[in-house]
């Protein structure tokens, strides 16, 4: 910063000498592989943390070794002068936290004349003053999303005149101007510098990482906290209202951004003087486990018809509340399952647009996104290049060719699939009937067989007289005939070569040929991840989530994509764990937090396995147990799967309901079979279906209802059921259908047909819906308890929770964090409830 002093003590000795080796190595090939042999290298980190002396430190020893080096500030680059940067923070702070207040109609004359005194005191950012004015929420809100847009941004960074200083310096210019700039107005100048002798630039700056800046080589990324930050602009004194709630609410958005940019640093140096990898970054910050807050549920479409709806919802009367947002895959271009069936994972400009994802980190609001890693559409770019190329495509192998597998494992068939050993597939996982393959035909009329678990259909086209003519040699009125039974054998199923040719015989195989050279197809496609191809496309595809903001991606079907012959090929071992493993390391480099989904009763243990090889867990138990205890009078079981939780440390995402049901294959081993078939006969006769596990009858899976459906539809049993869930360990998933108190769809299923049963929890509301909704008390309700749950400091995975020993008809979870404390009391037999919680400075919620 321009005025400060340079002063290097033992700790910036120690840093630099860490750094430098691995310097050198890093820089090396990059100015053997520029033209001019030059490279920029940018330390940047927050205040205080020794930019200034490190650059200087590698500059020197980047000379002492022959390199000519030249330390660069860009503190000389503001807008404005320094002794004026706080004070246009605060104007930009202040008047975005105004409009917050007159957008949501929180503004009159009693607020203005409250704010006016805590403004003059300084007062205005403390967020300790929001328990005596509600209000206070609404304006530190909008405030502090006007002051992080400012913060590095082009508004206040001249960018585009450091960037030609850089670009130039890169096209090998001799001599650069530059700027120099003291703490007051009457001291700015410009000079300008022999740069014939200068291989590098080191840029020491806060924003030496910002994506606004171009041209740098290399970043190395000096850490610190915000506490430290705070210690060493303490110890300059330069500041006024240095300890001012102000400061440290700037100190904590620009942690936030060299957060942010944290993964594009090559080198990454602790206080300590150790150099990080990115995953032990994130951990010494803190930042390997997502924020426990309450996160939204739904489809891109499922509130107003697209995301931009659901971004007003969250940022209007949703306000504060969600802290995340899981989005069904059907904001990605996808064909079918509502989402799960992934074309590619652009967006899906119906539904969302990279705006709307602003919109959403805007109001605070961070992702989960979901992750297919067994399959991919048959319409994706690679399938359909292996349908266009045959053979002679890249992506040959990116799929599981069935013959190959299996090759030296069954025999040949007609058909020209390998049957299997019966041996090699006798305890294998199907999930349909039938060998899980599809013939697919190549461009020279060759059929070969694919893996494919899940679904698919084989489609013609209508065929009419002409298209026959050419290439059957037929006149036309035979031409007409042999069209209309094709038409018929393919209407009821059949395939081409199965009509009826009487008549037409010599047409016979050229008509086959035709017919399914225009075989379509639909369905998912297992990947082969044996394949190198298959890697890059799923680091490609994280690097593409961590675009849109994702924090949390949910990795879906992953259990069916490890295969081998004589296995289960669902879950194997050690198969499945090798996969996650590598997934895992491709995921923590992009700074993302992985969680596996997969049912599997208690009694097997898969959910501790995930959790202890470090992988964050669904609770797919609590959506049942709650119901239970409720039907029961009974919380034991509950509470003994909370105090299991809470023991084994093991990071949960819990919901009430979701997108597939209430789960009840996952009860066996916590409740008997006669308590599991009692729950499902209660949610069946409230107007819920029974899934049986993959087609398998009598061996039930999950019930397909609304959690308010299931609950008989009893708004002060929903509440109940919302207060527990935000009691208990983990992140609170919300689906949007529960959070408006929607019945069963009936007429939903009906409309979908056969299989349609998971449309009963799926409806789409309106704007008008949502509207109506939010005048609902149970609504109204939730808001609250889920705003208190994000607010409220007793919460968090690294909080104490506590389950009292009470009668089995009670039920008392205790949180404790941060000085502060937060009681839920449960009474099963009344079915009300209490939440009673004070902060360390003595703020109070009380509930019931």
């Amino acid at each position: 910063m321009p005025g400060d002093k340079v002063e290097i003590n033992e700790t910036h000795l120690a840093k630099a000498r860490a750094v430098f080796p691995r310097l050198w190595e890093l820089l090396t090939p990059i100015l053997q592989a520029s033209p001019q042999r030059r490279a920029v290298v940018a330390v940047h980190g927050g205040s205080g943390v020794g930019k200034s002396e490190i650059g200087s430190l590698l500059a020197y020893g980047l000379n002492a070794v022959g390199v000519g080096a030249y330390v660069l500030s860009g503190d000389n680059y503001p807008r404005r002068i320094p002794a004026a940067n706080d004070a246009e923070r605060l104007r930009v702070f202040r008047a975005g936290g105004l409009r917050g207040l007159a957008t949501s109609g929180e503004y009159d004359a009693t607020v203005q004349a409250v704010l006016s005194d805590l403004q003059r005191d300084g007062a205005d950012a403390d967020p300790s003053r929001v328990a005596a004015h509600s209000w206070m929420a609404t304006y530190l809100r909008a405030g502090s999303i006007a002051l992080d847009a400012y913060l590095g941004s082009a508004a206040e960074v001249d960018f585009d005149e450091i960037n030609a200083i850089l670009a130039a310096f890169h096209g090998g210019a001799d001599s650069l101007v530059l700027k120099r700039m003291g703490r007051s107005a009457d001291q700015i100048w410009y000079e300008r510098l022999d740069f014939s002798g200068v291989q590098v630039i080191v840029l020491e700056w806060t924003h030496g990482n910002s994506t606004l800046l171009g041209g740098v080589d290399l970043p190395i990324l000096l850490n610190s906290t915000p506490e430290e930050t705070l210690a060493h602009r303490r110890s300059r004194a330069r500041d006024g209202g240095v300890d001012s709630p102000f400061t440290t609410l700037v100190l904590k958005l620009e942690q936030a951004k060299l957060q942010a940019g944290a993964s594009r640093a090559k080198i990454i140096v602790a206080k300590s003087a150790d150099l990080l990898d990115y995953p032990e970054y994130l951990h010494q910050m803190g930042a390997d486990l997502p924020g426990a807050g309450p996160m939204l549920n739904l489809y891109p479409d499922s509130l107003g018809g697209t995301l931009a709806e659901i971004a007003d919802f969250v940022a209007g009367p949703a306000a504060g509340v969600f802290e995340s947002a899981y989005l069904l895959p059907s904001v990605f271009n996808t064909d079918l399952d509502r989402g799960f069936s992934v074309i590619d994972y652009g967006l899906n400009r119906w539904f969302a647009t990279p705006a709307d994802l602003d919109r959403l980190a805007e109001a605070g609001v961070d992702l989960k996104l979901d992750f297919i890693l067994n399959h991919a559409s048959v319409l994706s770019p690679q399938f359909q290049d292996l349908l266009a190329k045959g053979a002679d495509s890249d992506y040959r192998d990116f799929f599981v060719d069935w013959n190959k597998f299996w090759a030296g494992h069954g025999e040949l068939t007609e058909a020209g699939y390998v049957q299997p050993d019966p041996a090699l597939i006798a305890d294998m996982f199907f999930r349909k009937p039938g060998l899980p393959i599809l013939m697919v035909r190549f461009p020279d009329g060759t059929e070969h067989p694919y893996w494919n678990t899940f679904y698919q259909q084989v489609r013609y086209p209508v065929f009419e007289a002409e298209d026959l003519l050419a290439a059957t040699g037929l006149q036309y009125q035979g031409a007409a005939v042999l069209a209309e039974r094709l038409n018929q054998v393919i209407a009821e199923g059949g395939r081409p070569g199965e009509a009826d040719f009487a008549g037409l015989e010599s047409a016979r195989e050229a008509a086959i040929d035709l017919a399914e050279s225009r075989r379509r197809y639909l369905g998912q496609m297992d990947l082969n991840i044996e394949s190198e191809l298959v890697w890059d496309f799923y680091a490609e595809t994280l690097d593409k989530l961590a675009g849109y903001g994702a924090r949390i991606v949910r990795l879906d079907a992953f259990a069916y994509a490890p295969k081998q012959p004589g296995a289960r090929n669902f879950l194997n071992d050690p198969g499945t764990w090798d996969l996650l493993a590598k997934v895992k390391q491709l995921a923590d480099a992009r700074g993302l937090i992985l969680l596996p989904e997969i049912h599997a009763s208690f009694a097997e243990g898969t959910y501790a396995q995930l959790s202890e090889l470090g992988f964050m867990t669904y609770d797919f138990f609590a959506p049942g147990l709650i119901i239970d205890a409720f039907e029961s009078r009974d919380a034991s079981t509950l509470k003994r799967w909370i105090a299991e939780v809470v023991t084994a440390k093991i990071r949960t995402v819990n919901m009430l309901g979701c997108h597939d049901g209430i789960p009840l294959l996952d009860l066996k081993g916590l409740l008997s079979e006669e308590r599991i078939k009692a729950l499902i006969e209660v949610v069946v006769a409230r107007g819920g279906y029974v899934k049986d596990l993959h087609g398998a009858k009598n061996v039930y899976y999950q019930v397909n209802a609304t959690y308010f459906s299931a609950l008989g539809e009893s708004e002060s049993r929903l509440l109940l059921a919302r207060a527990i869930q935000l009691f208990l360990p983990g992140k609170p998933q919300v689906w949007y259908l529960d959070l408006f108190a929607g019945p069963n769809d009936h007429d939903a299923v009906a409309r979908a047909g056969e299989g349609g049963h998971k449309e009963i929890n799926r409806s789409n509301l309106s704007a008008e819906a949502v509207a109506d909704g939010l005048t609902r008390p149970v609504v109204a309700s939730q808001l609250e308890l889920l705003r208190f749950r994000r607010d409220f400091p007793a919460f968090g995975f690294d909080a104490e929770c506590e389950v009292a020993d009470t009668a089995a008809d009670r039920l008392a979870i205790t949180w404790r964090r941060a000085g502060a404390a937060a009681t839920l009391d449960v009474d099963l037999v009344a079915e009300t409830f209490t939440i009673r919680a004070v902060d360390a400075i003595g703020r109070e919620f009380n509930f019931g």
